[in-house]
């Protein structure tokens, strides 16, 4: 026996209008012309199926007496041919959902929080985008020291405390005792380069989003994409949701460590 609280993902003390509207929004999400998966047309035939029963009072009633396993009002119990048979004394219930099953209608009753979590994550892609492309500021701050760090690199420290590593051989061609150009991204501040005032050498620095980096806003962009628009069932957009947040937050740590 179907548990049509379980396809509609309402739990069984759900009002006429709280069933009313999980059917509505299952529809809309299921139906042919917009649902273009397999499982689709299966889906939405269950989801009609429930409706039907729970949508009409005398049905749902007869169908919750059924599924707490007891005798529904007004129809006499049927008798066995053979009147040595004894009925169970305790009637079978309803097949519980599987622990699968249970996390699929979880999924399905909270999908439209998943898709708002990869449509805002598209959204800051979008931003970082704007904040790539638009025109740099700039700011001028003196070395006050530098030291090696590490084989390769050098830290110049600036006279505003905070600290940049760069290539050491790009280090060459910039004076310790001149100040230096920073150019930063527009919206985030984040370091895009140096630039020696004096000779006008650029350096760009490698060490950040928009350097080394730079695939992290381009994964964002590609899973915010596919939990969006790419459908392949509830549960495909509702994993793709919890990564982009995963994504969204890191990225977010990453845009305040690498500013200086």
């Amino acid at each position: 026996m179907k548990n049509y609280y379980f396809v509609l993902g309402i739990s069984m003390y759900a009002t006429e209008a709280e069933i009313k509207r999980a059917y509505r929004k299952l529809a809309l999400q299921f139906h042919p012309d917009k649902n273009a998966s397999r499982q689709a047309e299966t889906i939405i035939k269950e989801i009609n199926e429930a409706y039907e029963v729970l949508g009409d009072p005398q049905r749902k009633a007869e169908y919750d007496q059924l599924l707490k396993g007891t005798a529904v009002e007004g129809k006499p119990p049927s008798v066995h041919r053979d009147p040595r048979y004894h009925p169970r004394t305790h009637p079978r219930g309803p097949r519980r959902p599987t622990h699968r099953e249970e996390i699929l209608a979880m999924m399905a009753a909270h999908l439209r929080y998943a898709i708002f979590v990869s449509r805002l994550t598209l959204l800051f892609s979008i931003v970082l985008i704007a904040d790539y492309s638009l025109p740099q500021t700039q700011t001028t701050e003196q070395i006050r020291s530098h030291y090696v760090d590490g084989r390769s690199s050098l830290k110049l420290i600036l006279s505003n405390g905070r600290s940049v590593t760069v290539n050491r051989l790009a280090a060459r061609k910039i004076n310790r005792e001149a100040s230096l150009i920073i150019y930063r991204s527009a919206l985030f501040s984040v370091p895009m380069s140096l630039e020696e005032e004096h000779t006008h050498d650029r350096i760009p620095i490698e060490v950040s989003i928009y350097g080394n980096f730079i695939f992290w806003p381009i994964l964002l962009l590609a899973t915010s994409l596919m939990g969006t628009f790419y459908w392949r069932g509830v549960e495909f957009r509702f994993n793709v949701a919890i990564i982009n947040a995963i994504l969204l937050i890191l990225t977010i740590v990453f845009l305040q460590v690498h500013k200086f």
